[in-house]
């Protein structure tokens, strides 16, 4: 038992790493990474098993941020036969709907658990696509190939969604200090305004 799994983890292993050396070679492993993110991100398609722990861990972290997220959700299995083209599928589904950003998230697990996310079919979807994907996948120790061609990941469902809440919280901060510079600007117009009329003497014929 113990050789048959040693087998099968270095089989997927030998799978993973000859992805990356074709994807890498036909420059997809930056394809998304080169999309811009649009500012704020407050649309986000969400990818992942809805119910699951990482579901509420991604979306609890929004809702807590109070700020006026739009969360598309699209379901999908995220571990056993059939979990890759699930993720392929929905995560072209989400993106159809032309959010800010995709996020796919899920929680931790074995390699094996994870194996979806190291699919062909995935990383060929995530990399052909027109919008950010944003990772969140729990993991022992390596990145998925899903992780490699996202534009940004992140350790867990959590760390994903607080980096979109910080991205908006800064965007807003910077709309906010810009508003408070220019009040301050037309404050300083109209005193010096004022100032220049004081010193002038009018003059009326009789």
């Amino acid at each position: 038992m113990y050789k048959r799994q040693t087998f099968t983890l270095g089989h997927l292993a030998a799978e993973r790493d000859r992805l990356l050396r074709a994807l890498a070679d036909e420059g997809l492993l930056r394809a998304n990474r080169a999309l811009p993110v649009p500012v704020p991100p407050l649309r986000i398609g969400l990818v992942t098993s809805v119910g699951s722990a990482a579901h509420a861990d991604f979306t609890d972290e929004l809702v807590a941020s109070g700020l006026p997220f739009t969360v598309l959700e699209c379901d999908a299995r995220v571990q056993g036969d059939g979990a890759a083209v699930d993720l392929a599928e929905a995560v072209h589904t989400v993106a159809d709907r032309r959010p800010d950003v995709v996020a796919l998230v899920r929680g931790g697990g074995s390699a094996a658990d994870l194996a979806a996310f190291d699919a062909e079919v995935l990383a060929r979807t995530i990399a052909g696509l027109d919008v950010p994907v944003v990772t969140g996948i729990g993991h022992e120790v390596d990145r998925s190939v899903a992780d490699e061609v996202a534009h940004t990941a992140f350790k867990t469902p959590t760390a994903c969604a607080a980096a979109l809440v910080e991205q908006v919280r800064t965007y807003v901060e910077a709309v906010d200090a810009l508003a408070v510079a220019v009040a301050d600007r037309a404050t300083t117009v109209v005193d010096r305004a004022d100032s220049l009329l004081g010193g002038c003497l009018l003059y009326t014929s009789d």
